[in-house]
Protein backbone atom coordinates (compact mmCIF):
# COMPACT_ATOMS: atom_id res chain seq x y z
CA UNK A 1 0.00 0.00 0.00
CA UNK A 2 2.85 2.40 0.83
CA UNK A 3 4.54 1.59 -2.47
CA UNK A 4 1.28 2.18 -4.31
CA UNK A 5 0.87 5.56 -2.62
CA UNK A 6 4.41 6.61 -3.54
CA UNK A 7 3.89 5.52 -7.14
CA UNK A 8 0.63 7.47 -7.36
CA UNK A 9 2.31 10.62 -6.02
CA UNK A 10 5.13 10.32 -8.56
CA UNK A 11 2.67 9.79 -11.41
CA UNK A 12 0.50 12.71 -10.36
CA UNK A 13 3.51 15.02 -10.61
CA UNK A 14 3.79 14.07 -14.28
CA UNK A 15 0.26 15.25 -15.08
CA UNK A 16 0.08 18.60 -16.86
CA UNK A 17 -2.80 20.54 -15.21
CA UNK A 18 -3.13 22.63 -18.39
CA UNK A 19 -4.01 19.60 -20.55
CA UNK A 20 -6.53 17.75 -18.45
CA UNK A 21 -9.49 16.03 -20.11
CA UNK A 22 -12.72 17.91 -19.55
CA UNK A 23 -14.88 14.80 -19.58
CA UNK A 24 -13.75 11.30 -18.56
CA UNK A 25 -16.00 8.31 -19.28
CA UNK A 26 -15.42 4.98 -17.54
CA UNK A 27 -16.48 1.39 -18.24
CA UNK A 28 -15.75 -0.23 -14.84
CA UNK A 29 -15.52 -3.85 -16.02
CA UNK A 30 -14.48 -6.88 -13.97
CA UNK A 31 -16.45 -6.82 -10.73
CA UNK A 32 -17.83 -10.32 -11.15
CA UNK A 33 -14.52 -11.83 -12.24
CA UNK A 34 -12.79 -10.22 -9.27
CA UNK A 35 -15.32 -11.71 -6.87
CA UNK A 36 -14.98 -15.20 -8.36
CA UNK A 37 -11.17 -15.05 -8.26
CA UNK A 38 -11.39 -14.25 -4.57
CA UNK A 39 -13.98 -16.90 -3.83
CA UNK A 40 -16.64 -14.31 -2.99
CA UNK A 41 -20.27 -13.96 -4.03
CA UNK A 42 -20.78 -11.78 -7.09
CA UNK A 43 -22.48 -8.97 -5.18
CA UNK A 44 -19.29 -8.46 -3.17
CA UNK A 45 -17.48 -7.62 -6.38
CA UNK A 46 -20.06 -4.96 -7.17
CA UNK A 47 -19.78 -3.45 -3.69
CA UNK A 48 -16.00 -3.40 -3.95
CA UNK A 49 -16.35 -1.78 -7.37
CA UNK A 50 -18.64 0.88 -5.96
CA UNK A 51 -16.03 1.89 -3.38
CA UNK A 52 -13.38 2.05 -6.10
CA UNK A 53 -15.71 4.27 -8.17
CA UNK A 54 -16.13 6.68 -5.26
CA UNK A 55 -12.36 7.02 -4.87
CA UNK A 56 -11.80 7.44 -8.61
CA UNK A 57 -14.42 10.18 -8.69
CA UNK A 58 -12.69 12.00 -5.83
CA UNK A 59 -9.31 11.78 -7.59
CA UNK A 60 -10.76 13.12 -10.85
CA UNK A 61 -12.57 16.02 -9.21
CA UNK A 62 -9.50 16.83 -7.16
CA UNK A 63 -7.46 17.01 -10.38
CA UNK A 64 -9.97 19.39 -11.94
CA UNK A 65 -11.94 17.06 -14.23
CA UNK A 66 -15.50 18.36 -13.95
CA UNK A 67 -17.43 15.82 -16.04
CA UNK A 68 -17.37 12.10 -15.27
CA UNK A 69 -19.66 9.42 -16.74
CA UNK A 70 -19.82 5.86 -15.39
CA UNK A 71 -21.33 2.91 -17.25
CA UNK A 72 -23.19 1.32 -14.34
CA UNK A 73 -25.44 -1.07 -16.30
CA UNK A 74 -26.03 -1.75 -19.97
CA UNK A 75 -29.51 -2.54 -21.28
CA UNK A 76 -28.27 -6.07 -21.89
CA UNK A 77 -27.17 -6.31 -18.25
CA UNK A 78 -30.65 -5.27 -17.18
CA UNK A 79 -32.36 -7.95 -19.23
CA UNK A 80 -29.89 -10.84 -19.09
CA UNK A 81 -28.30 -10.86 -15.65
CA UNK A 82 -29.72 -13.21 -12.96
CA UNK A 83 -32.55 -11.68 -10.95
CA UNK A 84 -30.71 -12.03 -7.64
CA UNK A 85 -27.68 -10.21 -9.01
CA UNK A 86 -29.85 -7.43 -10.40
CA UNK A 87 -31.65 -7.10 -7.07
CA UNK A 88 -28.28 -6.63 -5.34
CA UNK A 89 -27.24 -4.02 -7.92
CA UNK A 90 -30.53 -2.16 -7.51
CA UNK A 91 -29.93 -2.06 -3.77
CA UNK A 92 -26.39 -0.81 -4.36
CA UNK A 93 -27.62 1.94 -6.70
CA UNK A 94 -30.11 3.01 -4.04
CA UNK A 95 -27.30 3.11 -1.49
CA UNK A 96 -25.18 5.17 -3.91
CA UNK A 97 -27.99 7.71 -4.33
CA UNK A 98 -28.30 8.02 -0.54
CA UNK A 99 -24.54 8.54 -0.29
CA UNK A 100 -24.63 11.23 -2.95
CA UNK A 101 -27.54 13.06 -1.36
CA UNK A 102 -25.59 13.10 1.91
CA UNK A 103 -22.35 14.25 0.25
CA UNK A 104 -21.43 17.79 1.26
CA UNK A 105 -20.48 18.72 -2.30
CA UNK A 106 -23.92 17.74 -3.54
CA UNK A 107 -25.72 19.47 -0.65
CA UNK A 108 -23.75 22.65 -1.29
CA UNK A 109 -24.83 22.65 -4.94
CA UNK A 110 -21.45 21.81 -6.46
CA UNK A 111 -22.33 18.45 -8.04
CA UNK A 112 -25.07 17.62 -10.49
CA UNK A 113 -26.04 13.93 -10.55
CA UNK A 114 -27.62 12.69 -13.74
CA UNK A 115 -28.82 9.12 -14.19
CA UNK A 116 -29.61 8.23 -17.79
CA UNK A 117 -30.97 5.09 -19.42
CA UNK A 118 -34.05 3.01 -20.11
CA UNK A 119 -35.68 3.23 -16.69
CA UNK A 120 -38.54 0.96 -17.79
CA UNK A 121 -36.14 -1.88 -16.99
CA UNK A 122 -35.74 -0.76 -13.35
CA UNK A 123 -38.10 -1.25 -10.40
CA UNK A 124 -40.42 1.68 -9.78
CA UNK A 125 -39.09 2.45 -6.29
CA UNK A 126 -35.59 2.89 -7.72
CA UNK A 127 -36.82 5.05 -10.59
CA UNK A 128 -38.46 7.33 -8.02
CA UNK A 129 -35.12 7.80 -6.25
CA UNK A 130 -33.33 8.37 -9.55
CA UNK A 131 -35.85 11.00 -10.62
CA UNK A 132 -35.53 12.70 -7.24
CA UNK A 133 -31.76 13.10 -7.36
CA UNK A 134 -31.84 14.08 -11.05
CA UNK A 135 -34.38 16.81 -10.34
CA UNK A 136 -32.99 18.13 -7.05
CA UNK A 137 -29.43 18.49 -8.38
CA UNK A 138 -30.35 19.75 -11.88
CA UNK A 139 -29.00 23.26 -11.30
CA UNK A 140 -25.83 22.23 -9.43
CA UNK A 141 -22.38 23.04 -10.85
CA UNK A 142 -19.49 22.86 -11.74
CA UNK A 143 -19.17 19.08 -11.32
CA UNK A 144 -21.34 16.58 -13.17
CA UNK A 145 -21.59 12.88 -12.42
CA UNK A 146 -23.53 11.01 -15.11
CA UNK A 147 -24.50 7.42 -14.37
CA UNK A 148 -25.55 5.35 -17.39
CA UNK A 149 -28.01 2.78 -16.03
CA UNK A 150 -29.81 0.26 -18.26
CA UNK A 151 -28.21 2.36 -21.01
CA UNK A 152 -27.14 1.56 -24.54
CA UNK A 153 -25.77 3.79 -27.26
CA UNK A 154 -28.21 2.39 -29.81
CA UNK A 155 -31.07 2.87 -27.34
CA UNK A 156 -30.08 6.54 -26.93
CA UNK A 157 -30.10 7.11 -30.70
CA UNK A 158 -33.41 5.30 -31.25
CA UNK A 159 -35.02 7.05 -28.27
CA UNK A 160 -33.95 10.43 -29.65
CA UNK A 161 -35.23 9.67 -33.15
CA UNK A 162 -38.58 8.49 -31.78
CA UNK A 163 -38.95 11.68 -29.76
CA UNK A 164 -37.97 13.70 -32.82
CA UNK A 165 -40.59 11.97 -34.96
CA UNK A 166 -43.24 12.60 -32.32
CA UNK A 167 -42.51 16.26 -31.70
CA UNK A 168 -40.82 17.80 -34.74
CA UNK A 169 -42.14 18.61 -38.19
CA UNK A 170 -38.79 19.56 -39.75
CA UNK A 171 -37.73 17.49 -42.76
CA UNK A 172 -34.01 17.71 -42.03
CA UNK A 173 -31.62 18.20 -39.14
CA UNK A 174 -27.86 18.45 -38.82
CA UNK A 175 -25.81 16.43 -36.36
CA UNK A 176 -25.44 19.27 -33.85
CA UNK A 177 -29.20 19.79 -33.69
CA UNK A 178 -29.74 16.05 -33.25
CA UNK A 179 -27.13 15.82 -30.52
CA UNK A 180 -28.84 18.56 -28.51
CA UNK A 181 -31.93 16.38 -28.32
CA UNK A 182 -30.07 13.32 -27.04
CA UNK A 183 -30.20 12.40 -23.33
CA UNK A 184 -26.44 12.88 -23.05
CA UNK A 185 -26.10 15.54 -25.72
CA UNK A 186 -25.85 18.39 -23.22
CA UNK A 187 -22.55 17.04 -21.90
CA UNK A 188 -19.26 17.82 -23.64
CA UNK A 189 -18.13 14.83 -25.65
CA UNK A 190 -15.75 12.62 -23.66
CA UNK A 191 -12.08 13.38 -24.12
CA UNK A 192 -10.94 10.13 -22.51
CA UNK A 193 -12.69 6.79 -22.11
CA UNK A 194 -11.20 4.25 -19.70
CA UNK A 195 -12.17 0.59 -19.79
CA UNK A 196 -10.87 -1.90 -17.24
CA UNK A 197 -10.97 -5.70 -17.27
CA UNK A 198 -8.92 -6.38 -20.40
CA UNK A 199 -11.76 -6.21 -22.94
CA UNK A 200 -11.11 -4.11 -26.05
CA UNK A 201 -14.61 -2.97 -26.96
CA UNK A 202 -17.16 -0.27 -26.13
CA UNK A 203 -20.11 -2.56 -25.38
CA UNK A 204 -22.57 0.00 -26.66
CA UNK A 205 -21.30 2.84 -24.45
CA UNK A 206 -21.76 6.41 -25.73
CA UNK A 207 -21.68 5.28 -29.36
CA UNK A 208 -22.76 8.65 -30.76
CA UNK A 209 -20.47 10.67 -28.52
CA UNK A 210 -17.04 9.00 -28.77
CA UNK A 211 -16.13 9.66 -32.40
CA UNK A 212 -12.90 11.41 -31.38
CA UNK A 213 -12.55 10.21 -27.81
CA UNK A 214 -9.17 8.84 -26.76
CA UNK A 215 -9.47 5.24 -25.52
CA UNK A 216 -7.47 3.69 -22.68
CA UNK A 217 -7.71 -0.03 -21.95
CA UNK A 218 -6.21 -1.77 -18.95
CA UNK A 219 -6.17 -5.43 -17.94
CA UNK A 220 -6.79 -4.49 -14.32
CA UNK A 221 -10.19 -5.58 -13.07
CA UNK A 222 -12.21 -2.62 -11.82
CA UNK A 223 -12.00 -3.58 -8.10
CA UNK A 224 -8.19 -3.49 -8.48
CA UNK A 225 -8.17 -0.14 -10.29
CA UNK A 226 -6.33 2.41 -8.19
CA UNK A 227 -5.10 5.98 -8.12
CA UNK A 228 -1.86 5.14 -9.93
CA UNK A 229 -3.68 3.43 -12.80
CA UNK A 230 -6.00 6.41 -13.16
CA UNK A 231 -3.03 8.74 -13.44
CA UNK A 232 -1.42 6.43 -16.02
CA UNK A 233 -4.57 6.76 -18.12
CA UNK A 234 -4.46 10.55 -17.94
CA UNK A 235 -0.73 10.65 -18.72
CA UNK A 236 -1.37 8.41 -21.73
CA UNK A 237 -4.10 10.80 -22.85
CA UNK A 238 -1.79 13.80 -22.52
CA UNK A 239 0.86 12.16 -24.70
CA UNK A 240 -1.51 11.84 -27.64
CA UNK A 241 -2.00 14.32 -30.44
CA UNK A 242 -5.68 15.00 -30.94
CA UNK A 243 -6.25 16.07 -34.55
CA UNK A 244 -10.05 15.68 -34.86
CA UNK A 245 -9.71 14.74 -38.52
CA UNK A 246 -7.37 17.60 -39.39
Amino acid sequence: MVLGTVTAKLLRRRIDPRRLPIHVAIIPDGNRRWARRHGLPVYMGHYRGYNVAKRALDYLWDLGVNYVTFYALSRENCTRRPSDELAAIHKLLSHAIDDLLADRRVREGRVRVYFVGDFSLLPGWLVDKINYINETTASNFPHVLAVATCYGGRWEIVDTVNKLLATHTTSSMDENELRKLMPLGWLPEPDLLIRTGGELRLSGFLLYHVAYTELYFTKKLWPDFNEAELYRAIISYQKRERRFGR
